[in-house]
């Protein structure tokens, strides 16, 4: 597709894109079934023994795409690898971290007891031996060791912030108090190690490395915060300490606002201590994906504080992103203004943002969900393609599993909103599947959204419970 067709073609889709959601393309979401198929076809990739690490919950970072170790060397049919040929003897604490979650997802969305074992062996790993008493993180290791110095990366905030995201599913699903103190403390060292009164940011790094500068001014510093802990841990908190957690949310709503937006442009920038950090062509993180996920966050923040004005400007951010991404055939998307087809994260981000949208008839039902599970689904060796490089030191099973979950959850509510009888509501229900440590003191939420609670069924420890009215998160108390 040449890029001239590309522009008016996204133009000419603008105006469609603004139209409620109604039954009309209902038949752009995938059944119940379908998405637990393409669940199943993530799993695979995940329940192969290449995938589980030599020790129990040590996920290894580096695999192929057909699901075997890496083991230092280049994968079969692979090209070029010196890009990675340097790093790929280290494992990544924030890739074990991100397969952690991506376990309790997919037992979440399937009841599958083996994807519980190890999820929660990941998070016995990172509790145990990943996290040090201080409340940080080492975030590299190798052949099972910590690696304490290293001049190749540097200990940053975004980094901690996905050395805790398994920890946010695993208190999502369980409700564990260990898990939830330990959350509590880790943002506790986020916060007071890294965030610089004077600059009115959290600060990058504490030294210089080959990745890593003291000089850097980060989006994703202060985004994931956000995205990879806070949101999910918020309900699950201690009454006592929800109100603050909101708090200081809020204040880092504020210094993405204040430091990183461009009003004019309607865009966030990925970074701001260069020139280059504001070039559409050069920048870094100034791609669909992170905008869309920056407003998102912000949208999911203000809903849960009641924050009208936040909640009109995220939302607006969200639409005018979609307008804007949507590729000539509306079965894909675009991943940039450039017009360079979305990666997989990105997809993921833009499907979960245009499912929200619709929630409330802001967005049409998008019709790129099928793209995902029809044509980027690897059903031989299992997860998403996109590409291929389904392993590495930034990519695994976090956002395809959380695209699967989300996707199954806002198609039943989007459906069963257009229901007109009984039999059509019943089946658009959903069932998710939680382990509680304690039933008693646990809260249950289709995760990050809210909802009726019509049933509970207790097997051997794993609770299936029946959501109806599916919606936007609530405020929280």
């Amino acid at each position: 597709m040449k890029k001239l067709s590309k522009i008016f073609a996204v133009a000419s889709i603008c105006l469609a894109m603004t139209q409620a959601a109604d039954a009309a393309n209902l038949e752009n979401l995938p059944s119940y079934d379908e998405w637990q198929e393409h669940a199943s076809h993530i799993l695979k990739f995940y329940l192969v023994d290449d995938a589980k690490g030599k020790e129990d919950g040590y996920f290894p970072t580096w695999r192929c795409d057909n699901g075997k170790l890496r083991n230092k060397k280049a994968c079969e049919g692979e090209g070029d690898t010196s890009w990675v040929s340097k790093i790929w003897h280290l494992d990544f604490t924030r890739m074990l971290s991100r397969q952690t979650f991506a376990y309790g997802a997919l037992f979440n969305l399937t009841g599958n007891k083996e994807a519980l074992r190890l999820h929660k062996a990941g998070v016995k790993f990172l509790l145990e031996r990943a996290m040090r008493k201080d409340g940080g993180f080492y975030s590299l290791f190798e052949e099972g060791k910590p690696v304490t110095d290293s001049e190749i990366f540097a200990e940053n905030p975004q980094d901690l912030s996905y050395a805790l995201v398994g920890l946010a599913m695993n208190a999502y699903l369980t409700g564990d108090k260990k898990t939830i103190s330990a959350i509590i403390k880790a943002k506790d060292y986020i916060f007071d190690n890294y965030y610089d009164k004077d600059k009115g940011f959290l600060i990058w790094s504490k030294k210089d490395t080959y990745f890593d500068k003291m000089s850097q001014e980060e989006l994703v510093a202060q985004l994931d915060q956000l995205n990879a802990y806070m949101l999910l841990t918020w309900r699950m908190l201690p009454d006592n300490s929800r109100k603050e957690w909101g708090e200081k949310m809020k204040e880092v709503v504020e210094i993405i606002n204040t430091k990183f937006y461009n009003e004019k442009q309607k865009r966030f920038n990925g970074c701001t201590d260069n020139p280059s950090c504001f070039d559409i062509e050069k920048g870094k993180h100034l791609d669909y994906g992170h905008r869309v996920k920056s407003y998102w966050m912000e949208y999911m923040t203000a809903l849960g504080l009641d924050d009208k004005d936040l909640i009109e400007f995220s939302k607006n951010g969200m639409i005018d992103v979609h307008k804007k991404a949507v590729s000539a055939n509306g079965y894909e998307f675009f991943g940039d203004e450039l017009f360079n087809g979305a990666s997989w994260w990105v997809c993921a981000e833009l499907n979960q943002t245009a499912l929200t949208l619709a929630l409330t008839g802001d967005n049409d039902i998008p019709n790129t969900l099928y793209n995902v599970l029809n044509n980027e689904t690897d059903k031989e060796y299992g997860e998403v393609k996109f590409g291929g490089g389904k392993a590495h030191f930034w990519r695994n099973g976090f956002h395809s599993s959380e695209q699967a979950l989300i996707g199954t959850i806002l198609s039943n509510a989007l459906r069963q909103k257009e229901c007109s009888d009984d039999k059509c509501f019943k089946d658009n229900s959903t069932t998710l599947y939680f382990a509680p440590a304690n039933e008693e003191t646990m809260t249950y939420t289709p995760y990050l959204y809210s909802g009726d609670i019509i049933k509970k069924t207790n097997t051997d420890w794993i609770v299936a419970v029946t959501f109806d009215n599916i919606n936007l998160p609530k405020k929280v108390d």
